[in-house]
C-alpha cells in the first residue's frame, strides 16, 4: 500500500515535476506493485474459500452499471497494451441480478484482465488485437461474455482451465505474472451465486471467449 500510494503521488506530481525517464521508472514500480496486490488477493481468496470464511453481501442491482464501471476503469490499461476494447449492451434494458457487487466486480475484472494478458497487440493477420465485452439478458438470467483475439486455448487445456494453479501450456510465453488462481477464484464466486462460467475457443491462435451466467 505504501509503495502504491507514494508512487502514485509521484506520478501525479504531488512532489513536483519529474523527468520522463523517472516517470517511466516510477510507473513500472506502480504497475508491479499493482500486480503484486492482485497476486496477494488471489491467495487470500483461496484461503477464505478453503476455510469457508468467504463472506458475501447480497443485494439486487443492475449488473450493467457494474460491468460499465469495470470497463471504464480498465480501458486505459487495455489501450495501453495496444488493444481495442468494446462494450456491447442494450441501453434500454436493466440487467437486474441478485448477488455480491464487490465479488462480481472482481470476476468481471479478472476476465477482462485475463483477456488483456493473453491477447497480443498485433495477432496473426496484422489486425489490431481487441476485446469485446457483451452483456445479454436471457430468460431468468444475465449473460456476460468477454471475447478476445488472443492466443486461444487448445482442447487439452480447456477442461483444466478453472482448476487451481492451472495455466495454458504456453501461457508463460505471453504472461509471466499469472498465478493460475484467478479463474479458479472466479468459478468459486460464480458457483456461490448458483451461476455458470465456462470458456470457448476454436483452438490455439484463434482467440477465446469466457462466459458467465447468473
Amino acid at each position: 500500500t505504501a509503495i502504491k500510494g507514494y508512487s502514485s503521488m509521484v506520478l501525479e506530481g504531488s512532489f513536483g515535476e519529474i523527468s520522463d525517464k523517472v516517470r517511466e521508472a516510477v510507473d513500472r514500480v506502480f504497475q508491479s506493485s499493482q500486480k503484486l496486490v492482485l497476486v496477494i488477493e488471489d491467495f487470500l481468496n483461496i484461503s477464505r474459500i478453503e476455510l469457508g470464511t468467504m463472506k458475501y453481501e447480497w443485494s439486487d442491482f443492475d449488473f450493467r452499471e457494474t460491468v460499465e464501471g469495470v470497463v471504464r476503469d480498465m480501458r486505459q490499461t487495455v489501450e495501453k497494451n495496444g488493444l481495442k476494447l468494446f462494450f456491447e449492451h442494450d441501453t434500454n434494458l436493466k440487467y437486474l441480478v441478485h448477488g455480491d457487487v464487490g465479488k462480481l466486480t472482481q470476476v468481471v475484472s479478472n476476465l477482462i484482465d485475463n483477456a488483456v494478458k493473453y491477447t497480443p497487440a498485433s495477432p496473426a493477420g496484422g489486425k489490431l488485437g481487441s476485446i469485446k465485452v457483451k452483456l445479454e439478458k436471457l430468460v431468468g438470467k444475465v449473460r456476460l461474455s468477454v471475447q478476445d483475439t488472443g492466443i486461444g486455448i487448445n482442447a487439452e487445456t480447456m477442461p483444466k482451465l478453472f482448476e487451481k494453479f492451472s495455466r495454458a501450456d504456453d501461457a508463460g510465453k505471453t504472461n509471466i505474472t499469472g498465478t493460475g488462481l484467478g479463474l479458479y477464484v472466479a468459478k468459486q464466486i460464480i458457483d456461490a451465486h448458483h451461476g455458470k462460467i465456462w470458456a470457448e475457443s476454436d483452438g490455439v491462435g484463434k482467440g477465446s471467449t469466457f462466459v458467465m451466467e447468473i
